[in-house]
């Protein structure tokens, strides 16, 4: 019984720090490389008037939203809770070892 308790803690430690979800990068118009007619600096365009769109905000805030962090509370909740059963599990067993591991020395 209590190797199935380990085997489902471990379970649930693995699917804590597993990424949720899959990426696909999907691009909807054909991309066709073109070679450049003018130099420009890291970064720039030439839009069809000549000038450079604006770049985005140094100083914006770059808060997480709560959905992820939500989401990363729960997995390190449930990872937390994996790795105290786990710790219990392993201390019970080390106990029940040695009082083996004695009673075959002293018999």
């Amino acid at each position: 019984m209590w190797r199935s308790v380990l085997a489902v803690c471990l379970f649930v430690l693995a699917g804590a720090f597993t990424v949720s979800g899959t990426g696909a990068a999907v691009t909807t118009a054909p991309h066709l490389a073109a070679q450049p007619t003018e130099t420009l600096a890291p970064g720039g365009t030439i839009q069809p008037d000549g000038t450079v769109p604006p770049g985005p905000t140094i100083d914006a805030p770059q808060e997480p939203s709560a959905e992820s962090s939500a989401e990363t509370r729960r997995k390190f909740l449930l990872g937390g809770i994996a790795v105290v059963l786990f710790a219990l599990v392993y201390w019970r067993n080390k106990k029940r070892w040695s009082k083996w591991r004695a009673g075959r020395k002293s018999g």
